[in-house]
């Protein structure tokens, strides 16, 4: 469920084409209840832009509720019951039912009963729910690995547990496309494209394509395109935009001025733990694969006025390859506006012709990719 958040914090697609299961009755009926409940509030409430809109609200008798919303049109609402964490997402469909066994530890945990958009959009949620627990399943195999597996057992889960992210987007894939004319189809759409497994980009794309008009103008679907576009320019086996930059010195680097039979582009900052904790096992690897081929070009995005900061931490790490940096932090036209870069570490692994062939690998996968490409030579 995390990749969904962005999803129910973004602005709500509030028209659909899709006409199944349409009554004449356009009211929706919502029926909930939930053991040891009581009297507790229930607000139901949607969203415009990331502003709530209340749409109804009912206090529970002896933990039951029941609330009639009328609409003339499909929409994306949440509900909300006092002192439960979480909302619950419901799409509210013209003459539905919706049933609800409340979780009282969990809105999210609930059991929706319901027909139309709202059992295709839950359908979904439990599919996607079951990508999920094979691969918190194989986290903890991974974690038990570390303390006495072996090397090719660890890489061996780490394969599978990638593998779901590959077969979860082909079932998101195939979902879209038999719901593109509908919500459900749009919000997953939306989900799916902000997803940090980074799914296949080019192929969202032609999905986009075959939306009907209605869905492409709806302002979510419009969004998550325009990241899609942007993320598709440097997905894998695209050409590495080119860049230029100050070095330290304050000289400008290009790109193309250090590009090796392997070219590394890391993402970093001087600020941020996690690179620093990668910087000793990137510097093992330059040192092991420099004289053979492999060039590295740091890209920081340290705070305007820290290039005292930037410059320490190369010392300290013995980052010994070429570092550029407008120190302009997350507003750094490089990440931002040429490689979409809105988390750090990230690394973009170049073969000699300067085509992205891997993105994101650590240690001994990051590595191995250095090999594979210095051998095609």
């Amino acid at each position: 469920m995390k990749k969904l958040t962005l999803l129910f914090l973004s602005i709500i697609l509030l028209a659909s084409c899709n006409t199944e299961n349409k009554q004449k009755d356009g009211n929706v009926t919502i029926d909930g209840a939930g053991m040891g409940l009581g009297d507790k509030q229930v607000k139901l409430l949607t969203y415009k832009g990331m502003k709530e809109e209340p749409l109804d609200s009912v206090q529970m008798k002896e933990g039951h509720f029941k609330l009639v919303e009328s609409v003339d049109k499909p929409i994306l609402a949440f509900l909300r019951l006092e002192g439960v964490p979480s909302d619950l997402p419901l799409i509210l469909e013209p003459g539905s039912n919706i049933k609800i066994d409340i979780n009282s530890s969990h809105m999210r945990r609930s059991s929706v009963i319901s027909q139309g958009l709202n059992k295709k959009f839950y359908d979904y949620l439990d599919h996607v729910r079951e990508f999920r627990g094979e691969q918190e399943r194989l986290a903890k195999l991974y974690q038990a690995a570390q303390n006495k597996g072996t090397e090719a057992q660890k890489t061996d889960i780490v394969n599978r547990y990638y593998a779901i992210d590959d077969d979860r987007h082909e079932y998101e894939y195939k979902f879209i496309e038999k719901n593109k004319d509908n919500l459900v189809g749009a919000l997953v759409f939306e989900s799916v494209a902000f997803d940090k497994a980074e799914p296949d980009y080019n192929k969202l794309l032609k999905i986009y394509e075959k939306f009907p008009k209605e869905i492409k103008e709806l302002p979510n679907v419009k969004n998550a395109y325009e990241h899609i576009k942007g993320l598709a320019a440097v997905s894998i086996g695209s050409k590495a935009p080119d860049f230029t930059a100050p070095t330290p010195d304050g000289k400008m680097l290009s790109l193309k001025d250090v590009m090796g039979k392997v070219t590394v582009i890391d993402f970093w900052a001087s600020w941020c733990r996690p690179c620093r904790a990668e910087n000793p096992y990137v510097v093992q690897i330059y040192k092991k694969y420099h004289d053979k081929g492999l060039n590295i070009i740091g890209v920081s995005l340290d705070k305007p006025g820290n290039k005292d900061a930037w410059v320490k931490a190369i010392k300290d790490d013995g980052l010994i390859w070429n570092h550029v940096s407008n120190l302009k932090f997350w507003q750094d036209p490089i990440a931002r506006e040429l490689y979409h870069v809105n988390s750090i570490p990230q690394t973009f692994i170049l073969d000699k012709n300067g085509i992205i062939r891997a993105k994101n690998l650590r240690r001994d996968h990051l590595e191995a990719k250095i090999k594979e490409l210095l051998e095609e030579d």
